[in-house]
């Protein structure tokens, strides 16, 4: 399975990295933001409108928003009121968080599983950065983030959080070799009935490909299979809870065949496999792949170790949710269709809190829901 030291560094040593300065914040790392393998980031009490999305190169963070900021945002001064993020325009926050790595070690973040399902595109930026969300081998230096609201504006205040990050020594990825291999003793694939979908029934190539669900299931308490986002909604504060989902979201029913997804519109569906991962392992979802569609599958694709994961051994899995916005045409997805590929991550070691356990969450156990914003939906 390879080099054993080599792959995603689990809780403990998140924790020890911030007592021992690698990790280091403008206020108090909360015990809360440390998840299983990966750290919640924290926007600070400052923001700023910026005319466009960039990346910084040899120019640097503070050049390039000398030559493209709009305006600056205050946070600290709008107290419990926060301030608003509008649609379709772009906003870099400095970090609470910065990072001063050590040699061998590298980063990687992601959006949140509720800034995904509220279609709120995220990207980390470092200084001199070259790639979004990828934070280079003994990185010292600030963190910035890069949001766009693209279907509601929102509220936000400083401390809120979108996106996380996770840390690792050297290649993490499983092959699809090993892949296949391991889901032949540990059931992380199951099927909607909570049984093991076996392996050669699995399409294995460069991550595991997973697929959509249009039906209603079994168990569902309703006929509902998916939202498409609403435009023109009142704001949303991140720290709402309860929201009448009826009021942001349409309903997709089952029964009305294949879905036709239409460019530049927000859809929420979820897989028709359930996915479960032990302490051992985490996972990514790979966003966007020509090869399905002109499609972005995925926003919040990282899964900690513990998602869909029962201690007591039995295989209680967890569907992923999908969170799909079309690109240039209008795009039919019928049930069951391939949409994304999952890659199996490998940790150095299993962490000390698992996803949902000892670290609670909205989203373990789920099927097809809405970000924790939102209550149930009616009829």
């Amino acid at each position: 399975m390879g080099d054993a030291r080599s792959g995603i560094l689990p809780s403990q040593w998140i924790r020890q990295a911030i007592d021992d300065g690698v990790i280091e914040s403008a206020t108090p790392i909360a015990d809360d933001q440390i998840q299983p393998n990966s750290l919640d980031l924290r926007i600070g009490e400052r923001g700023h409108r910026v005319r466009c999305s960039f990346l910084p190169g040899r120019e640097g963070v503070a050049k390039k928003l000398d030559r493209y900021r709009w305006y600056d945002l205050n946070l600290s001064k709008h107290d419990d009121d926060g301030s608003f993020l509008e649609r379709n325009q772009v906003y870099l926050f400095p970090l609470d968080e910065s990072l001063k790595l050590p040699k061998g070690i590298s980063g990687r973040a992601n959006p949140k599983s509720s800034t995904g399902r509220l279609d709120v595109f995220t990207r980390l930026v470092v200084e001199d950065g070259t790639a979004f969300d990828e934070v280079p081998d003994g990185y010292h230096g600030k963190l910035y983030l890069e949001v766009v609201p693209r279907s509601f504006a929102i509220r936000v205040r400083p401390g809120d959080s979108f996106a996380q990050i996770r840390f690792q020594r050297g290649n993490a990825q499983l092959a699809d070799a090993e892949v296949a291999e391991l889901l032949k003793t540990e059931p992380m694939v199951l099927s909607r009935g909570r049984e093991a979908i076996p392996v050669d029934t699995l399409t294995i190539s460069s991550g595991v490909w997973l697929s959509v669900q249009l039906t209603k299931s079994a168990e569902a308490e309703d006929d509902i299979i998916g939202f498409q986002a609403r435009k023109n909604t009142q704001p949303i504060d991140l720290r709402d809870r309860g929201l009448d989902p009826n009021e942001y979201w349409d309903v997709i029913r089952s029964g009305t065949g294949p879905v036709i997804l239409e460019p530049d519109e927000f859809y929420i569906f979820a897989s028709q496999e359930l996915v479960r991962l032990p302490p051992e392992y985490c996972a990514e979802m790979v966003p966007f792949d020509a090869g399905s569609g002109e499609l972005r599958t995925h926003y919040a694709g990282f899964f900690d170790s513990g998602f869909g994961f029962n201690r007591d051994g039995q295989s209680e899995g967890a569907a992923v949710v999908l969170e799909i916005r079309n690109r240039d045409v209008p795009f039919l997805v019928d049930n069951s269709n391939v949409l994304f590929r999952l890659l199996v991550l490998r940790n150095t070691e299993p962490p000390e809190i698992l996803y949902g356990a000892d670290r609670p969450s909205n989203y373990q156990g789920q099927k097809l829901k809405l970000a924790k914003q939102f209550g149930a939906p009616r009829g």
